[in-house]
């Protein structure tokens, strides 16, 4: 009866030709190319472990690609030719092409109702809406994405020289390398962090083993929305319901662009986004994680503290509150959902913080960052509501870009790189002395050491492109 039930639910689908422009511009379109055959695979609210793996490989098995996991909804790409395979596997309740009327006639978890929300969006064109208006927008380019040191403000890759690595001061919250002595001629300074008399430290690029290191199989995501509480600083901004759901469904559009641009190079790739905001039993809802803060009337070199409030809502504060302590507890975080029983385990996985700044005099932190990632690698990414003026429509742009640095992918704009030759200063998972050696050849800083390709092209990682130069996908391990 059930089965039967929803099947007349999916006949009920909204079938009414879309009141939605959608794309009118080439960009637009490509950018959103992957809607064709975009698909929602809803689950039984009391589906097994084991039967949700089942479900997951049965995808796989028919030729289908699951794109995110967002609680009882898979969404991704499954042929019409083998639809009725997946529909007659155990747990499913339903395959679906076409926006929903009633999504919450079908699913009642927030996260999984936030997921239909998204597809019936990307079926009814609102969503290459919002694409289209978010690449309309002419505003300088975001730069300067990756700190270079949590105790101060994030800097771009270029401005921290190889000579630092024996010349920073330890203290408990140093980010790079003290070498405690010089190395000797044509010696790999990297290779002395495992030798007596160097101090390693809890944070920074140098850190092994490398977190997140290559951007394949199945992903967990952990996402806040940060809002404050006025406990500490005014309460300037509080999300609004609209733009809770807004933020949401930047965050779908932007794992949804990484998984098409893996599957059409042969890599298996997902991401589960498990929203960490506290859950109104009495509304039936998230709302966003509260904090003392105001994040956006401060440095991003206080973001630990507005972090330990969100991590201390699942255990994970910390004591004494330090950024070292605080970005230990993040990774600590990552670990236990990347372990998760129900759905996991997962190959890999961050914390993405979205910060509130309506306000469009408030779209920079005090000292000029918009949106970052703590370290490459991980544990963290930050984005802003309106990222340096992009707004909201350009979130998810935002974030992809953001994400490619999570799995060690270089910035290839004008002040965020300085040579071709390697990514990052020749360190992580994949640097000169490692095999592969990847390059950074897309790089347009016109004083480049190295070859750097001529004519260099569009990419995520310059100007948040939705594309990828021929460079960044060996940078994440593709």
């Amino acid at each position: 009866m059930r089965k039967a039930t929803l099947a007349l639910i999916i006949c009920l689908s909204i079938q009414a030709a879309s009141i939605h422009a959608a794309c009118k511009s080439e960009a637009c379109k490509k950018a959103v190319a992957w809607k064709n055959g975009y698909t929602a695979i809803v689950l039984d609210d009391n589906i097994s472990r084991a039967d949700y793996l089942a479900v997951l490989d049965a995808v796989k098995a028919n030729h289908g690609v699951v794109a995110i996991e967002a609680e009882r909804v898979l969404l991704g790409w499954v042929p019409v030719t083998t639809a009725g395979k997946i529909r007659a596997t155990r747990g499913v309740s339903a395959v679906l092409y076409d926006a929903v009327a009633r999504p919450a006639d079908l699913v009642h978890r927030e996260d999984a109702l936030a997921a239909l929300s998204f597809f019936n969006r990307v079926q009814t064109g609102e969503f290459e809406d919002t694409v289209e208006a978010g690449l309309a927008v002419t505003v300088p380019p975001l730069t300067g994405c990756v700190r270079a040191n949590p105790a101060s403000s994030p800097t771009h890759l270029q401005s921290l020289p190889s000579t630092s690595f024996d010349s920073h001061a330890i203290d408990e919250t140093a980010s790079v390398l003290k070498v405690e002595r010089t190395p000797a001629d044509g010696e790999d300074p990297l290779k002395l962090q495992h030798l007596p008399g160097v101090i390693s430290p809890k944070w920074g690029w140098f850190q092994t083993p490398y977190r997140n290191t290559q951007m394949r199989g199945r992903i967990t995501v952990q996402l806040f929305n940060l809002d404050s509480d006025g406990s500490i600083d005014p309460n300037l901004y509080t999300w609004t319901t609209a733009d809770y759901g807004t933020s949401r469904n930047q965050v779908f559009g932007a794992f949804t662009f990484w998984v098409d641009q893996a599957t059409a190079r042969g890599i298996t790739l997902s991401f589960r986004v498990q929203t960490e905001d506290p859950f109104s039993q009495h509304t039936r809802s998230f709302f966003p994680t509260p904090t003392h803060y105001e994040p956006i009337t401060h440095s991003v070199g206080d973001d630990y503290l507005w972090m330990n409030d969100a991590l201390l809502a699942h255990g994970y504060g910390s004591s004494p509150i330090t950024s070292s302590n605080v970005y230990t507890q993040n990774e600590a975080f990552n670990l236990a959902m990347a372990a998760d029983p129900v759905y996991g385990p997962y190959d890999g996985s961050f914390t993405v913080y979205l910060v509130y700044d309506p306000d469009p005099g408030h779209n920079l932190f005090t000292d000029g960052t918009n949106a970052y990632v703590g370290f490459l690698g991980g544990p963290y990414a930050t984005v802003l509501w309106d990222s340096g003026g992009w707004g909201p429509a350009n979130i998810g742009r935002v974030l992809a870009h953001e994400t490619g640095h999570i799995f060690w992918a270089c910035d290839e704009y004008l002040s965020g790189c300085f040579t071709c030759f390697y990514c990052a200063f020749n360190v992580g998972p994949r640097n000169q002395v490692q095999t592969p050696w990847v390059t950074n050849a897309n790089c347009e800083n016109p004083s480049a050491t190295g070859s750097c390709d001529v004519p260099l092209t569009f990419c995520m990682m310059k100007n948040d492109d939705y594309v990828l130069c021929p460079h960044t996908p060996g940078q994440i391990g593709w």
